[in-house]
């Protein structure tokens, strides 16, 4: 807490910096008038693949996330203490308003999934919980509640559009595109899309970006990489098919890899064996079922190393799918209709020690 609490004290005592450097090169807005708060309301760029919040390894769904509203909306209709109960109840009456959306406070998958959606919100700061058993709620043990306190402050920092969500009829009245339509705002529409890649991305490549953005980062190179070293900790990579910053004290980005989890060594021997098939000629798509079982011997291979489950089928299944996800989200593979790709990205973090690779020798992909 002290850490947090000294970061938030030299955000606001650079707060005119800050607010200048997000706003000139990111065209991103940081909220820092209240003390202990600070709010920066980002802007997905080129080649953006939203990650979102998780159900354990699993990915929420559009179901979820529209828990997760409904919650918050309750949360904004509560004082600045509220119960699992209250809140229980109000989700529900809303949900009842919404047509086709069906949620019983009688049903128990529905209760359980209320719990999540409350869990995600806990971690966005809006709720915290005082006292109460929020598993014994959502088993619905009789007589069983949680107590939370409710940062009435967090709350209102959530939304991130430019006018209140309340004033728009619907989302698709709310603007996508804030820049006027001048020389000056396309100018600046394309610094901000080119920083913001660089920033937020893993793999920044060649096709996420417009051909006016790719010569604005060749001629504007130098001032980048500066601006990346100096003003964000991130150091610039240039390959023949994009550009990757690099974290190199792990200190910003919200995946750290590779890791000793299972499922992150699982994803590098991934990217070793989809560069071996490359170099072996095989055919760029892999089908899941294969690499399914290409992680089932894995799991043979790393007995007693892995996780205990990582030999059963269901463990397997579910091992690949989360080794996948992962890659995917680094933006190393994609997913196609019968199976998986590499990206060029993957290049750079396969092993080269195990691997043979015949003559003439393959120039090498990001």
């Amino acid at each position: 807490m002290g850490s947090e609490t000294e970061s938030l004290a030299g955000v606001r005592g650079h707060r005119q910096e800050l607010e200048r450097f997000f706003g000139e090169e990111l065209g991103y807005r940081l909220e820092a008038s209240q003390p202990g708060l600070a709010r920066l309301a980002k802007v997905p760029g080129p080649g953006h693949q939203p990650r979102g919040l998780t159900r354990g390894t699993k990915r929420f769904t559009a179901r979820r996330y529209a828990l997760v509203c409904l919650v918050l909306a309750a949360a904004e209709t509560a004082g600045e203490r509220t119960t699992a109960n209250r809140l229980f109840q109000e989700v529900a009456a809303r949900a009842g308003a919404i047509e086709g959306f069906a949620f019983s406070t009688e049903t128990a998958t529905d209760r359980r999934a209320f719990i999540q959606a409350v869990r995600a919100v806990q971690g966005m700061g809006v709720l915290e919980l005082a006292e109460g058993e929020e598993e014994r709620f959502a088993r619905a043990e009789e007589g069983a509640d949680a107590l939370y306190r409710v940062d009435r402050d967090r709350l209102a920092l959530i939304p991130t559009t430019s006018l209140p969500p309340s004033l728009y009829s619907s989302p698709d009245e709310m603007p996508a595109d804030r820049y006027p339509e001048t020389e000056e705002g396309r100018l600046r529409r394309r610094r901000h899309r080119v920083t913001q890649a660089l920033v937020e991305e893993p793999v920044v490549y060649l096709e996420d970006l417009e051909q006016d953005e790719i010569d604005y980062l060749n001629s504007q190179r130098p001032r980048l990489e500066r601006l990346l070293r100096e003003k964000v900790g991130l150091t610039l990579e240039v390959r023949a098919e994009g550009w990757v910053t690099v974290d190199e004290d792990q200190e910003l980005s919200d995946i750290s890899w590779p890791e000793y989890s299972t499922h992150h060594a699982a994803a590098l021997r991934i990217c070793d064996e989809l560069r071996r098939r490359r170099l072996a000629g095989a055919g760029s798509v892999w089908p899941e079922d294969e690499v399914a079982g290409f992680v089932a011997e894995l799991a043979d291979e790393y007995e007693g190393y892995w996780r205990q489950d990582a030999q059963t089928p269901a463990g397997t299944a579910l091992l690949t799918a989360e080794a996948i996800d992962l890659l995917e989200a680094l933006r190393l593979v994609e997913r196609q209709q019968d199976g998986i790709a590499a990206r060029h990205g993957a290049g750079r973090f396969a092993s080269t020690a195990a691997l043979d690779p015949p003559a003439p020798a393959v120039q090498e992909e990001l």
